[in-house]
C-alpha cells in the first residue's frame, strides 16, 4: 500500500468513526432549506458491471435519501433558478440536487446503470467515445486496455466488461430521456494532442455522436486527469458544448461556478459505504481545492 493510499484510508476511516460525513450531509440539506449557497453534485462513474448491480442499487438507495436525483436539463435549470431566486429554489428543494454521469460508453452502462437510474426516477449523462463505439468486440478489448484503462494491469476483465455500447443503444438511451455527451473521439489526452487534431477530437466527435443520438450533444467531459486539458482545447469545447465537465472533485457552487467548468466527483459502484459516503458528503473537496484553483486559473489565462 502506498503512503497516499494509506493516508486516504486513514482519513476516510476516521471520518466514518467520528460520523463527520453525517454532519456534512446534514449541513448540506440545512443550507439548501435556508437558501444559503446550495451545493450541487455531479458524480463520475466508470464501470457498472452486472456483478456489482446490487451494490450500485444499495448505493443509489442511500444517495436518494440524502439528495434529489436529477437529469442534466433539471441540473442546469435549478442552477439558474438559484441565481435568480434563491428563496424559490430552497422552497422547492429540500435536498441538494445530484447528477450521475458515466464515462466511455461502456455496454454495462447501458445494460445496468441506465435501468437502475430509471428505477429511481432519474436519468444520467453518458459520455461516449465514437472510436470505441465503432470497435468490434475483439478490437474493443485492445482499445480498452490501450486507450481507456492504461494502468498496465493484466487484461483479466471478462470480455463483456470491455465492450462498448452500439450506436443503436446510444439512440435508445437518448429516446428514453438520458443525455449523451462527448468524451473525445478516441479517448485522448487533450493536453498532449497537437492543435491540428483538436477539431477532430472535439467537433467531429460531437457531430458523430449527435448523428447516433438524434439530438444535440450539449455536454463534454475531457479524459484522464484534472489537468489533461489546454486553454485552446477548452475554448473549442465551449464553442460547441454548453456544459463542460472536469475530472476534478468538488461541489458545484451555484453562485461562483460556471457551466463551462463543472466539477465532477468520482464515486465508483465498487466503493465500500465508508468511501462513497465520504465522497458524497464533500469531504474530499478541501483536498482538491488547490487543484481546482490551479485549473481555473490556467484555463482562464
Amino acid at each position: 500500500m502506498s503512503a497516499k493510499t494509506f493516508l486516504r484510508s486513514g482519513l476516510i476511516g476516521t471520518a466514518a468513526a467520528l460520523r463527520v460525513d453525517e454532519f456534512a450531509l446534514g449541513l448540506r440539506r440545512w443550507l439548501v432549506r435556508r437558501g444559503q449557497s446550495p451545493r450541487m453534485l455531479a458524480i463520475e462513474v466508470h464501470e457498472t458491471p452486472e456483478r456489482d448491480e446490487s451494490r450500485f442499487r444499495q448505493q443509489l438507495e442511500w444517495v436518494a435519501r440524502h439528495f434529489t436525483l436529477v437529469d442534466l436539463p433539471t441540473f442546469a435549470r435549478l442552477w439558474q433558478e438559484y441565481r435568480t431566486n434563491p428563496r424559490a429554489f430552497s422552497e422547492s428543494n429540500s435536498k441538494p440536487p445530484l447528477l450521475f454521469t458515466f464515462d466511455d460508453g461502456r455496454l454495462s452502462n447501458y445494460t445496468v446503470a441506465a435501468p437502475l437510474l430509471e428505477s429511481f426516477g432519474t436519468r444520467g449523462v453518458f459520455f461516449v467515445v465514437p472510436q470505441f463505439v465503432q470497435c468490434t468486440p475483439q478490437e474493443a478489448r485492445q482499445f480498452y486496455y490501450s486507450r481507456i484503462d492504461t494502468r498496465q494491469l493484466p487484461p483479466n476483465l471478462p470480455e463483456e466488461e470491455t465492450r462498448p455500447m452500439t450506436p443503436q443503444q446510444i439512440a435508445d438511451l437518448a429516446h428514453r430521456g438520458h443525455s449523451i455527451g462527448n468524451h473525445t473521439y478516441s479517448h485522448v489526452n487533450l493536453r498532449n494532442l497537437p492543435e491540428s487534431q483538436l477539431h477532430h477530437e472535439i467537433v467531429e466527435s460531437a457531430a458523430q455522436i449527435a448523428s447516433w443520438a438524434g439530438q444535440p450533444v450539449d455536454a463534454f467531459a475531457w479524459t484522464f486527469s484534472w489537468d489533461s486539458i489546454t486553454p485552446r482545447a477548452w475554448k473549442l469545447i465551449q464553442q460547441h458544448h454548453p456544459f463542460c465537465f472536469a475530472p476534478c472533485p468538488g461541489s458545484v457552487d451555484c453562485r461562483a461556478d460556471s457551466q463551462n467548468l463543472i466539477w465532477r466527483t468520482e464515486v465508483e459502484v465498487a466503493y465500500p459505504p465508508s468511501d462513497f459516503r465520504f465522497m458524497y458528503a464533500g469531504l474530499a473537496d478541501l483536498l482538491w481545492r488547490t487543484k481546482r484553483e490551479r485549473l481555473r486559473a490556467a484555463l482562464e489565462e
